[in-house]
């Protein structure tokens, strides 16, 4: 026996509109704003094992989310394994697939929100973190009143771990991660003249002019004491021999005198297996070759 045409309303389209609607409503009401960073080097992206040279991510898009977590986050959070002191932290959000046409599909070759890309929410741990997506569910309202596209999306999300990326969004709050966590060289300068800006680019050309610089820079710190300058993101080889360095905001500029070897950022060296390991060493004495007793 067929369906009944007049209470069925799987094709009922001001049905499926009314579910959308009420969809969009709570997420605004009950949500948050949150970023959606996509991949900008996507065709570097591997498609067999899944991962790129090198990600960058070169803008973010205002979305609203809302959190599946109500309680606490998900995953096994901090733990010691093998390989050392891990963090997997999870999240469950979702976004409106509406609002993601209107805002993310709207002049982009994007059509859904992808695993690899990044969720910045700004109000979780106080300050803000960034998320990895790791899964996007399409079918969580199962075809509901019969509409093929879904009315939203599902996105599984993992603590982002930063290794290297290039993060240029233009959003201050997602870009001081690569100033607080990129590895970064050590130059030696004298003759500074004025002062230099805190993550701005700096750059070495014949003409003091960024266009034909020779080299350039992310500026993560310098000390005015020491006369030390860390930078990272460095493109091109940087000169110690009577060359100017100039910042390409503040009109800075000093001389490279020297140069270290890379060093790794301490903006979270509480956090790193690198300093569980020294201070576990002021415990464990490694020089016992038998520490049941003498033979």
């Amino acid at each position: 026996m067929p369906i009944n045409p007049y209470f069925n309303n799987y094709n009922a389209l001001n049905e499926q509109r009314l579910v959308e609607e009420l969809i969009q409503e709570v997420i605004k009401i009950n949500g948050f704003d949150g970023y959606y960073i996509p991949m900008a080097n996507e065709s570097a992206r591997d498609l067999i094992y899944g991962e790129d040279p090198l990600k960058a991510f070169s803008s973010a898009y205002v979305l609203e989310m809302y959190p599946n977590n109500v309680m606490d986050y998900g995953g096994s959070k901090n733990f010691f394994s093998k390989f050392g002191l891990e963090l997997r932290v999870t999240m469950s959000m979702i976004v409106s697939k509406r609002s993601f046409d209107q805002r993310i599909n709207n002049g982009t070759t994007i059509t859904r929100p992808r695993e690899g890309d990044l969720i910045y929410v700004p109000v979780t741990n106080g300050q803000g973190e960034l998320f990895e997506i790791t899964f996007v569910h399409q079918n969580k309202d199962m075809s509901m009143m019969g509409r093929k596209a879904p009315y939203y999306y599902e996105l599984e999300i993992e603590k982002f771990k930063y290794s290297q990326e290039k993060m240029e969004t233009g959003i201050p709050d997602i870009d001081i991660i690569q100033t607080l966590e990129a590895m970064s060289q050590e130059f030696y300068y004298t003759n500074l003249n004025n002062y230099f800006t805190i993550g701005e680019i700096v750059f070495q050309s014949p003409d003091a002019t960024l266009a034909n610089a020779t080299a350039t820079a992310e500026l993560a710190s310098y000390n005015i004491q020491t006369n030390i300058m860390n930078l990272n993101q460095i493109v091109g080889s940087f000169s110690v021999a009577n060359t100017l360095t100039y910042g390409s905001t503040s009109g800075a500029n000093c001389e490279f005198i020297g140069i270290n070897s890379y060093v790794e950022s301490q903006g979270h060296a509480a956090y790193d297996n690198e300093a569980i390991n020294t201070e576990a060493n002021t415990y464990i004495d490694t020089s016992e070759s038998n520490p049941f007793g003498t033979l």
